[in-house]
């Protein structure tokens, strides 16, 4: 066996190197949060083939003595803490005194720096961990650090740097992060002596949002503000229609810093829930503010990961926040649906920036329709007819129309439903003023389309169906139970032994959802009835989906959250389907009973469920403007 013996300095650093820059974007995170604490309102990058060649920090933060520069480059040399308490209590970016002695040893490092109170400043050179040479020098108020020929001297973390495109991409990712998280601070990024980014300094988190989120969200973004006991969070989220196939957009920040942190990408897509379809990821910005002594940024050597001393608190405030922000730009429906990208026209300006009215946002889980369930007794005739449990339609012109669905209106809420409402329990049964739509029609056997405030909009009808159908029965769940009805011919499963297993912990929630199953033999089981709102549709199918759901979420998953996704099933089975003609009749009773919904702009799969056209595009679409 070898003996054991202390490691030589020069030698340590480079292992320490290895944790901290793992490329040239960490030598750039590393040096521009050191520019960041020092004070500084702009910071100048200055990048040559991928940080290969060349890296260059410049700021104008308070600059640094020579024994002070002298001391930076010293292992475990910060300004940052002094005792065991301050580690708990971080408020900069930096603190371990790591990073200035771990690039020096990787690279040809320069250090130039003057405080405002000194005439001359003090330039150290510094190869591959060696100092070489201290001397005076003239330079502006601040620090400029220069790294050259990073891993000159360890080929082989060299040889694992990507391409030089692929390494610029990630320096102008991290660049623009940092900008994100600091918008008072001007960052400009040089990318082989030409300009590619320019944040000026000054600026608030919604307009450096808008550049850095790019022209596609720019118009579709919506504030967030809140604040919750000790816990602050702002930023901005994106409309649902913007999304991404990564979450190489999603900016999370806490105290400043940015950060990697799961639970809040999952509240995050918690106030999406939806409204955002599976496997796409939302565009935003999250900055959590918070106590110092509440989160612990010394988990990991790049200081990415983090972790909460209460975790749970913080993800509930910006889960509910993202939602409120997102129920309250829907006020605005027509702004909202229009947000949606077209692929087939330029909508250049057309698009107006979504305007958010000041409003309650309703929870959306607790506010019910008010139409649906259907009016009481002493309104039209018609009412009496739905509460029958069918309606029926009666043509809007003399003409021929369309043969009535079989698929909406029927079945709905038994006789005597409604009238067990009372004010008490909380529900708004009073029409709500809405915008005046006309119904032009249908096409595809798909869309209805519909003049709107202007607009042309069309409307998704499986999609607005399975809303009114899934908030109908959330709300019976929640307030009344849901109703069933017993099925004329039972339906036999035949499952495997893990089926089955699941299934029976699952009988007793099921039939608290109106869907009654019993076992009937070994693995087979026998479906003895439905909810009311499923009605005649095929409900093997629907139970077998739920079985598959509980499957894949059995590790992962709450039992609210498979609740709520059978109720998704349940509404999904129940709606109309496409290409299934509707007479007018029928269209303006499913619009009429889509606009008293509390989330009408999305399925509860995260679809959209309307988009609008207003003339400006429209006439861009004939050529009528250029």
């Amino acid at each position: 066996m070898s003996k054991i013996r202390i490691l030589p300095e020069i030698l340590s650093n480079q292992i320490a190197a290895g944790e901290v820059v793992q490329r040239p974007a960490s030598v750039v995170k590393e040096l521009v949060e050191n520019c960041m604490d020092a004070g500084a309102d702009r910071i100048t990058v200055e990048i040559e083939k991928g940080g290969k060649s060349l890296i260059r920090i410049s700021d104008n933060g308070a600059g640094l003595k020579r024994d002070q520069a002298l001391l930076a480059i010293e292992r475990y040399a910060t300004s940052k803490i002094f005792s065991k308490e301050d580690l708990f209590s971080i408020s900069t970016f930096g603190f371990r005194g790591e990073a200035l002695p771990s690039i020096a040893s990787v690279s040809k490092f320069t250090l130039v720096s003057r405080p405002r109170d000194e005439d001359t400043g003090t330039r150290i050179n510094i190869n591959g961990g060696k100092l070489a040479k201290v001397s005076d020098a003239g330079a502006p108020p601040g620090t400029m650090v220069e790294v050259r020929q990073l891993f000159f001297n360890t080929p082989a973390r060299r040889k694992f740097l990507k391409a030089e495109s692929t390494e610029t991409s990630h320096i102008s990712d991290a660049v623009a992060g940092l900008a994100m998280g600091n918008p008072k601070v001007g960052f400009r990024l040089f990318l082989n002596k030409k300009l590619v980014r320019n944040f000026p300094p000054g600026q608030d988190l919604f307009q450096r949002a808008q550049m850095v989120l790019g022209k596609d969200a720019a118009n579709h973004l919506y504030s967030i503000e809140t604040s919750q006991g000790d816990v602050r969070i702002s930023g901005v989220c994106a409309n649902p229609a913007v999304t991404r196939s990564t979450a190489n957009r999603i900016y999370l920040f806490v105290n400043k810093r940015l950060v990697h942190d799961r639970g809040l990408v999952a509240a995050l897509f918690q106030g999406y829930r939806g409204r955002i379809m599976k496997g796409r990821y939302p565009m935003g910005v999250i900055c959590v503010d918070l106590p110092f002594d509440q989160v612990d940024v010394n988990v990991h050597p790049t200081k990415r990961e983090i972790k909460f001393l209460m975790p749970q608190p913080v993800y509930q405030v910006l889960g509910q926040a993202v939602g409120d922000a997102l129920v309250t730009a829907q006020a605005d429906t027509i702004a909202y649906s229009r947000s949606g990208p077209v692929t087939f026209m330029d909508t250049g300006g057309g698009g107006a920036k979504s305007s958010l009215k000041e409003c309650a946002p309703p929870a959306l889980a607790d506010k019910p329709p008010s139409r649906y369930p259907l009016p009481d007794a002493s309104e039209r005739d018609e009412s009496k007819q739905v509460a029958q449990g069918r309606i029926q339609w009666q043509a809007a012109r003399p003409e021929k129309t369309a043969k009535p669905s079989a698929d909406y209106g029927k079945p709905l809420p038994e006789e005597g439903l409604v009238s067990e409402l009372t004010p008490s329990d909380g529900l708004d049964l009073d029409p709500v003023n809405k915008v005046e739509t006309k119904i032009i029609g249908q096409v595809l056997g798909t869309y209805i389309v519909v003049e709107k405030a202007g607009h042309l909009v069309l409307v998704d009808q499986h999609a607005a169906h399975e809303r009114v159908v899934y908030e109908a029965l959330k709300k019976r769940h929640r307030v009344l139970g849901i109703q069933s009805q017993d099925l004329m011919v039972p339906e036999v499963l035949e499952l495997t032994h893990r089926e089955a297993d699941l299934l029976e912990s699952i009988m007793e929630d099921l039939a608290g959802l109106g869907v009654k199953v019993e076992p009937f033999g070994g693995t087979s089981f026998v479906i003895k009835s439905v909810p009311v709102l499923v009605g005649d549709k095929p409900v093997r199918d629907m139970v077998m989906e739920m079985i598959e759901q509980l499957s894949r979420d059995n590790e992962t998953g709450s039992k609210d959250a498979w609740l709520d996704a059978c109720l998704v099933t349940m509404a999904c089975h129940r709606a109309i389907r496409a290409n299934k003609p509707m007479n007018l009749a029928e269209m303006e009773r499913l619009m009429a009973d889509l606009e008293t919904c509390d989330n009408p702009m999305h399925c509860p799969h995260g679809r959209p469920i309307q988009i609008s056209f207003d003339a400006y595009q429209l006439e861009k679409l004939f050529k009528r403007v250029v």
